[in-house]
């Protein structure tokens, strides 16, 4: 839907990013970028830092950074997913 705003024409979008730009596979994007805020508000609640966490994950510090830069498309969610169960196993303990 188009609107004007201040003589301005602006659409509004779909609430999914990767659809509005035409990304054929934007359900699974909008899913990694979901679960990637998750992880990094978890690592921010815990003040873990990078190398703290990719240690944790049995990951390097340079595929969390590339992560958590949005930088997911070669990463599978069940990855991430593994990522955000370790930390909430670590609550646990």
């Amino acid at each position: 839907m188009i609107r004007m705003i201040n003589g301005v024409p602006v659409t509004e979008g779909s609430g999914n990013v990767y659809a509005d730009l035409g990304f054929p596979d934007a359900e699974e994007m909008l899913e990694k970028a979901e679960l990637t805020s998750q992880l990094e508000d978890k690592l921010a609640e815990r003040g873990m830092t990078h190398a703290q966490a990719a240690e944790l994950f049995e990951v390097p510090t340079s595929w969390l950074a590339n992560l958590l830069r949005g930088q997911f498309r070669d990463i599978n969610r069940n990855e991430i997913i593994g990522c955000l169960n370790r930390l909430n196993s670590m609550s646990a303990i």
